[in-house]
């Protein structure tokens, strides 16, 4: 990454060597997403750096096709703002959103896979409606009841609309970082207003939208954060010392040094000396350490123990007011033994209802402080996918249900069963509904392979008491 990096923004000699140790050490058949990115504004260049080389017009073809996507994806992405503003919801865009709003980004040929929006906690209910009425749709598939419940604690949703529309939806402006009120006041007070698409929008002052990017970027590991920083330096005045203590406040400070090392180290960008140095001095607890280094790796290269090391930071962390994002807090997988063969014998006493996708039923007599039980029947589908389901008790959203069916040859079908606390201080007679969810939303162009893995399938209700 680093070498496309300099080949888009050092001077043309340094440029020139980068860009063709980058060839030399890759094969333009296999290079990754992340690698067609950055070729994209590394295709300007190419008449200066290397003006023979037979990848030109490969090169210029794949610029090309990738910044009209860019240009289709944010016209119909921006049309979420038009709902947000007609709601009266405050909202800052950020990161390549903001490139765009600001003017940032036409130079560098900036290309965005979604949009970054960020509203406060307090518009979470009002911003879902916004987004429910004018056809957005959660990407994985969850439905709004149960995101007006789990949003602040998940911190973001991605949504879609459409074939390109697509949008990152925050209530916290970072993954991992202390949050607390002042920080936030401070972080919209600086907000300027924007216009991105000829609609009027939020934006971060020119430091915080830094710091946004240096954060986010050195967790994804892509190299577009590192152009905008670029842009942003050269044409914006940086606040390095608010940077820096607010860095030390949100308790930021490995990424930060990390970003900052590679501007000046891997960029050859010019940082004030004094940034690196009062970074390095700052102090930074253990736990601080753990949580960037795993946000820096991949979930599937950690191994069981550094998972379980995660976790316990995590809790330690949210006691010292951390905002961590988390998929779905509220996520509950199907029973194991002994829990099953502890209940091996209930349910049974009425037959399986027909297959639907969903199943209202009525519970009488529940009594206070009751655990939910149920167990749901899926016929087996020819490869292994995963189910998933959601419960509600009288209109409101409790939980999402998850289990993977292996599938195969056998025919007979499947059971399992699920256990799910029931709200504090419902009792009586309560109104119970089970739908099946889709694992992700699948695009309007999906093949009929993606459709039977991803789409929501019908099941049946075994039986359902409580205990």
């Amino acid at each position: 990454m680093a070498l496309l990096v300099r080949a888009a923004l050092c001077p043309s000699a340094e440029a020139a060597r980068s860009w063709q140790d980058w060839k030399a050490s890759r094969n333009f058949d296999d290079i990754t997403w992340e690698e067609m990115r950055l070729l994209v504004p590394v295709a300007a260049r190419l008449a200066e750096i290397d003006p023979r080389s037979p990848l030109r017009p490969r090169i210029d073809g794949l610029a090309k096709q990738i910044w009209t996507r860019t240009q289709i994806r944010l016209r119909e992405s921006c049309q979420v703002f038009d709902g947000l503003n007609e709601a009266g919801v405050p909202f800052i865009v950020f990161k390549g959103g903001a490139q765009y709003a600001e003017g940032l980004a036409v130079s560098p040929r900036r290309v965005m896979g979604d949009i970054d929006i960020l509203i406060q906690r307090r518009d979470v209910v009002p911003a879902l409606d916004a987004l429910e009425a004018n056809g957005w749709r959660a990407v994985g598939g969850e439905s709004f009841a149960l995101l007006r419940q789990s949003l602040p604690g998940r911190l973001r949703v991605n949504f879609r609309k459409g074939q390109h529309g697509e949008i990152d939806l925050h209530v916290s402006p970072f993954h991992f970082a202390r949050s607390t009120p002042v920080l936030e006041a401070a972080l919209w007070a600086r907000a300027k207003p924007a216009n991105l698409v000829l609609r009027p929008v939020l934006v971060p002052d020119p430091t915080d939208s830094m710091l946004l990017m240096m954060a986010h970027g050195v967790e994804g590991g892509g190299g577009d954060w590192a152009i905008d920083a670029a842009t942003r330096m050269a044409r914006q005045p940086i606040d390095w010392d608010r940077l820096v203590a607010t860095a030390e406040q949100r308790c930021l400070v490995p990424g930060i040094r990390d970003g900052i090392a590679y501007l000046i180290q891997g960029v050859g960008l010019a940082v004030p000396e004094h940034v690196p140095a009062r970074l390095a001095r700052a102090r930074v607890s253990a736990t601080e350490r753990l949580k960037h280094w795993s946000n820096t790796r991949h979930p599937d290269d950690r191994s069981r123990i550094e998972n379980l090391v995660d976790g316990l930071v995590d809790r330690i962390l949210r006691r010292r007011g951390f905002d961590l994002a988390v998929k779905n807090a509220r996520l509950v997988r199907a029973m194991r033994t002994p829990g099953v063969w502890m209940n091996r014998r209930r349910g049974y006493d009425t037959a399986p209802s027909a297959a639907a996708f969903d199943h209202h039923l009525s519970l009488r007599d529940v009594q206070g402080n009751a655990t939910l039980f149920f167990r749901v029947r899926m016929d087996p589908p020819e490869n292994p996918r995963r189910f998933l389901f959601e419960v509600s008790v009288d209109g409101v959203a409790i939980g999402q249900l998850r289990t993977r069916v292996v599938g195969g040859r056998s025919r007979e079908p499947v059971d399992r069963l699920f256990r799910l606390p029931l709200p504090d201080g419902r009792r009586g007679s309560l109104q119970v509904v089970i739908s099946a969810s889709p694992l992700k939303l699948v695009r309007p162009d999906a093949t009929a392979a993606e459709i039977a893995r991803f789409s929501a399938a019908p099941f049946r209700i075994v039986g359902i008491w409580t205990a």
